[in-house]
């Protein structure tokens, strides 16, 4: 978090979705094989007002935002399916269980669109997120409710913020 920022002073700004898509990976290793997607939404996007702000990111001409969201993970399993596990798998069963890294089992064809997202404002402006997996963890003793792989997926998301082009409808 920036120095001196001051939760209760942040604006929270209406914003609609233009664009959405996630990003897809072709997992194929010999037990795990299948699509995964990943993308991150914005759930809320809070201007940081300028005397909040240090003074070099002052007058660059967009507002400064800082960006809650909620990662969505999906899979879809192409391989063999396994009874569901009985047991969750927890943060803290994570943290002992075996893991294998699947990262290097991501196909070349990865498809890792821009998101974009207009916030209400005069002039509009232009949020665009782009998810990226950074690492993929399998733990093969554990499955979810359909007996599909456990994966947790690590992600990085990068944001772009501009005025949006004319014809924004509805959010001038």
């Amino acid at each position: 978090m920036m120095p001196n920022i001051q939760p209760h002073r942040l604006l929270d700004k209406l914003f609609r979705i233009r664009r959405f898509q996630y990003s897809t990976y072709e997992i194929e290793h010999p037990e795990v094989i299948g699509t995964l997607r990943i993308a991150n939404i914005p759930t809320n996007i809070l201007e940081v007002p300028q005397e909040m702000l240090p003074q070099q990111a002052r007058g660059a001409g967009v507002p400064t935002y800082m960006i809650g969201g909620q990662t969505l993970v999906a899979f879809t399993n192409r391989g063999q399916k396994k009874e569901p596990s009985t047991e969750l798998l927890t943060p803290e069963r994570m943290q002992t269980a075996r893991r294998v890294e699947l990262t290097t089992f991501v196909g070349d064809q990865s498809a890792e669109p821009w998101n974009e997202y207009v916030v209400q404002g005069n002039p509009p402006i232009l949020i665009r997120m782009r998810t990226i997996l950074a690492r993929l963890d399998w733990y093969p003793q554990f499955t979810n409710h359909l007996g599909d792989p456990s994966l947790w997926a690590h992600q990085n998301t990068t944001q772009n913020v501009s005025v949006a082009e004319t014809g924004e409808a509805g959010l001038s």
